[in-house]
């Protein structure tokens, strides 16, 4: 089959990764792939291209030519599915794409920026896939086909198994200067696990503002903190195969990929126990520890129950991740799917043919406000776990 994965771009995040390994896994099945970016490629996948296409419309973030485009390029390169992925530029032109193809909504985010389109253009979709249940929960009561609504689950590359014998009590974190990811959650269990007597390192991974580095360089026990700024994942996952456990303390986690790949080294997660598609990987069979939302003694506790039981739970914990969450495993339930959408044909689409409406960026309300301010109030709702939990989905307003 001709199948296109169109995604915005390549500048960083979850999903660029998991579509090269859709598109890789696809290939080498024998099918006719491409990796289309909505706006221009800045090479960070190029590497990874092997055996598919890799194009792009080469569209502006703000412009108003992204539907234009893909209709033209679709138009020139028919496919028999194309899998959207977070691409607003480019939504206004799901009801013009051609009644030929099989035209698919990829939902990666709990957030309603991410999944309000799927809904709007329900009746013009042949399907909707949400990345874990945590995210189908948040719109499957407000569609109108439920049944049109899949949970696949994510999967990645690993590099080869590592050597597990003689790891230190190290930690790892790979969420910068995220509030959303856990920041302050992580300083504060720092602060404990060396008032309890830990001599390992925390490798904090992600870019790192001034700030949050003004509050590391304050901890105690500062000089094994050690930061790496941002970093190629083939180095995550080999610091991931040298420490014994993830610090996994976001708020909000749509799938959990951090997850997948520590545990794919033998690294434990510890994280917080709320809904999301962390919980879901964690407790497919018991392959990491939780603490209460925002209990810092808890999760410091949690820790160091998971470095005396590292011996029990790594082994567990990489063939869980090797098994159900590697990108063959993720291109198994594709195909599945794939063979159920194409038994009927595609959906009609009055509107096929003709010239889409121009996009118009939404207006960020945020966004209007100064950058200090802004600033200052992600670190304040950052301070309170539950409140930033309450509020997680208000992204991109």
């Amino acid at each position: 089959m001709r199948l296109c994965w169109l995604i915005s771009d390549d500048r960083g995040g979850g999903i660029a990764p998991v579509a090269v390994s859709f598109c890789r896994q696809a290939a080498a099945e024998g099918h006719d792939v491409t990796l289309l970016m909505a706006l221009e490629s800045k090479g960070h996948i190029d590497e990874y291209a092997d055996g598919f296409v890799l194009d792009s419309l080469n569209s502006e973030p703000q412009s108003p030519e992204g539907p234009r485009r893909l209709t033209e390029w679709l138009n020139e390169n028919p496919q028999e599915v194309l899998f959207l992925n977070g691409c607003s530029q480019v939504e206004p032109a799901i009801p013009y794409i051609s009644s030929e193809t099989y035209c698919v909504y990829v939902v990666h985010d709990t957030a309603p920026m991410y999944w309000t389109n799927a809904v709007q253009h329900e009746d013009v979709l042949d399907g909707i896939i949400a990345v874990s249940d945590a995210v189908a929960r948040q719109f499957r009561d407000r569609l109108d086909h439920p049944e049109r609504l899949h949970v696949v689950h994510n999967g990645t590359v690993f590099p080869s198994a590592p050597e597990t014998k003689d790891r230190p009590d190290d930690l790892l974190f790979l969420g910068g200067s995220q509030p959303l990811k856990g920041k302050e959650d992580v300083l504060a269990v720092w602060e404990a696990l060396v008032k309890r007597g830990l001599d390992g390192r925390l490798h904090w991974y992600g870019r790192v503002d001034d700030r949050t580095r003004r509050q590391i360089e304050g901890l105690p026990a500062t000089s094994r903190v050690q930061q790496h700024g941002w970093t190629p994942r083939s180095e995550i996952f080999e610091r991931a195969g040298q420490s014994k456990v993830l610090l996994m303390l976001s708020r909000d986690e749509p799938f959990g990929m951090a997850t997948v790949e520590a545990m794919g080294m033998g690294c434990i997660p510890v994280a917080w126990d709320i809904d999301t598609g962390t919980r879901e990987i964690l407790e497919e069979q018991h392959t990491g520890l939780t603490a209460p939302l925002g209990d810092t003694e808890a999760a410091a506790e949690q820790v160091l129950e998971a470095f005396r039981r590292h011996d029990a739970l790594h082994k567990n914990a990489m063939r869980v991740a090797r098994d159900r969450f590697s990108e063959e495993a993720m291109w198994h339930r594709y195909a599945e799917l794939l063979e159920i959408l194409t038994e009927i044909p595609p959906v009609e689409r009055p509107d096929a043919g003709g010239t889409p409406p121009p996009y118009e960026p939404p207006t960020r309300y945020l966004q209007l406000l100064p950058d200090g301010l802004r600033t200052r109030i992600r670190a304040m709702v950052g301070r309170f776990p539950k409140v930033h939990r309450w509020l997680r989905d208000w992204k991109g307003v």
